[in-house]
């Protein structure tokens, strides 16, 4: 499966003691920001009953069955709030259902400015896991190291009691969360002009968030040929500073954040010192060069390469997303914008306001995968996503067809494509692309039919690979992104799945296929039966001592695959 990584730089020497993530009030930021909201702010996966709605889930309370459960105990389960608008989150409490065996031992937090664009919190450089309850009226309550602002929370119960269910209360603690946003649609730079003198120290801070993995976010240059510019490139920061005096210094920091999330950057400059900080982790780097200053003239421009003058390495992008709290040397640069004392002649439509994606990336970790229906017994298949990842292996999509299987996979940073039949990994398999565990998104785009398959990457011709293999091709139901085989029946039930057939590798990435089989989960223990092609309750008839009668059965597994789920 694919995971996507995140390259995080620490350092330490701060030169200046700063937040800018704190609400205006200076008092501490614990109110208490679910339970006074109404039951339809609440949501969930599923309900048990009416009594066990996610209305019930505030702290301390015994409304209705006394707190959430859902329909089903299992890893597919969540509790969702909606704050009403961005607020600033402190601190979680969770408690289990009033009076009863159901709590949640266990359980991650994701947070969202939308409900639809979900980010796991992280702490210690990991997806935290919460510890949870161990009774059903003790509260538990956990401050969150790395503060958060959002309008949505979503808790994902990971275990929870072995007497009863899944069962929660909670309560979300916080403060009231303000900032100037502007929209910037790729198009329009805002021009923020000063007195021009030789600063030595520099402080810039500002929070921005996009989708594009290009994109200039702020630059200022001097007519002796000084500059700086703050971009992203490749999703990646980078900031580039030049003094007229051998200074060319060039910094990168952090990873995949064209992810539509908010990300705070905060650059301090003294003299030749320089912090550079992303989200609290912060490099610490002295520039190159004999000089103390950036001999600026006048101007910095937000958003984009100014239109006058000579640009910087020209053909770069302007930025295209979402920019707040922008702040240079103490003065508010989006407050100035609100009010109309900067230059943005060249936006069309500004707006401050952040206009959404219709579009939005789904996060895999190694265990998760994403099932979308499909149209089942056609004879054509035509699927089309994006992905990217740091893992040089994973499997990327994977169907049952009605005799085999469809996957397309990455292997060595490659992308393969089975050829048919799907499910033999014995045949041989179309290979194309390479070094595609960069990070950067790649789309794929595969077409099969009978006798005919293409895959393509990236639209380019170039790439595509073509097979015309004689096949046939049934699709099935559903399609898996993300997913992997299971290697038994026992591991489909630990994910909750009913009895079914279900294909299974026992194997894993090893020589041998997938293959078909029933799993019976009825009963305590799982019954997994190889399946032949013999209708049931098949008559032989015509036998006898003198001449015997021979029945030709053909088993979904091999002897050998047979021996691998065994041991």
């Amino acid at each position: 499966n694919l995971r996507s990584a995140w390259t995080i730089v620490l350092a330490h020497l701060p030169l200046l003691s700063l937040c800018f993530l704190l609400p205006r009030s200076t008092e501490k930021c614990d109110e208490p920001l679910a339970s006074p909201l109404p039951h339809t702010a609440f949501t969930s996966s599923s309900v048990f009953s009416n009594g066990y709605a996610p209305g019930y889930a505030k702290l301390n309370r015994r409304g209705g069955a006394g707190g959430w459960s859902p329909l089903d105990s299992d890893h597919y389960q969540w509790l969702q709030v909606d704050l009403g608008s961005r607020k600033q989150v402190s601190a979680i409490a969770t408690q289990g259902r009033y009076s009863s065996s159901d709590w949640t031992t266990q359980y991650r937090l994701l947070y969202s400015d939308t409900g639809r664009n979900w980010k796991p919190y992280h702490q210690d450089g990991n997806i935290w896991a919460f510890s949870g309850n161990s009774n059903s009226e003790s509260s538990v309550r956990h401050e969150l190291q790395q503060g958060i602002v959002a309008r949505f929370l979503r808790l994902v119960p990971l275990d929870w009691s072995e007497e009863g269910r899944i069962g929660l209360r909670i309560e979300v603690y916080g403060c009231a969360y303000w900032a100037d946003v502007i929209n910037f649609d790729g198009q329009g730079v805002i021009s923020y002009r000063f007195k021009k003198m030789k600063i030595i120290k520099d402080v810039i801070a500002l929070r921005f968030k996009s989708s594009e993995s290009e994109g200039v976010i702020l630059h200022g240059e001097g007519q002796q040929g000084d500059y700086i510019t703050l971009e992203l490139h490749k999703a990646k920061l980078l900031l580039n500073q030049y003094g007229s005096i051998l200074g060319h210094t060039s910094v990168t920091t952090g990873s995949l954040l064209d992810d539509n999330h908010w990300h705070s950057v905060v650059i301090e400059r003294y003299r030749r010192n320089v912090n550079f900080t992303l989200d609290r982790h912060t490099q610490h780097f002295r520039t190159n060069g004999e000089f103390d200053h950036l001999d600026l003239d006048y101007e910095l421009s937000f958003g984009g390469m100014p239109y006058s003058g000579k640009p910087v390495g020209g053909g770069r992008k302007n930025f295209k997303g979402c920019m707040e709290s922008i702040n240079y040397n103490g003065d508010n640069i989006t407050d100035l914008a609100r009010r109309k004392k900067l230059d943005m002649s060249s936006f069309r439509n500004l707006t401050f306001s952040c206009v959404e994606t219709h579009t939005f990336p789904v996060f895999f970790n190694a265990t998760s995968f994403l099932q979308l229906p499909g149209r089942a017994n056609h004879n054509a298949v035509s699927v089309g996503f994006q992905f990217r990842t740091w893992n040089s292996d994973g499997l990327l999509l994977f169907s049952n067809l009605d005799d085999g299987t469809l996957e397309v996979s990455l292997e060595d940073g490659k992308i393969t494509l089975p050829l048919f039949p799907f499910h033999s990994k014995q045949n041989p398999s179309k290979v194309t692309g390479s070094g595609l565990n960069d990070g950067q998104w790649h789309a794929i785009r595969l077409v099969a039919k009978e006798n005919f398959a293409m895959l393509t990457i990236d639209g380019e011709e170039a790439s595509a690979v073509r097979s015309t293999t004689p096949l046939t091709i049934t699709t099935g139901g559903t399609y898996h992104l993300g997913a992997i085989y299971e290697p038994s029946c026992e591991a489909y039930k630990h994910l909750g799945r009913s009895s079914d057939s279900y294909w299974i590798d026992p194997d894993g990435s090893g020589p041998l296929g997938p293959f078909k089989v029933n799993c019976n989960m009825t009963e305590d223990k799982v019954w997994t039966t190889v399946v032949n092609n013999l209708p049931a309750k098949t008559p032989v008839t015509g036998s006898s001592r003198e001449r015997r009668t021979v029945l030709q059965v053909n088993y979904s597994a091999s002897m050998d695959q047979v021996i691998s789920h065994s041991r």
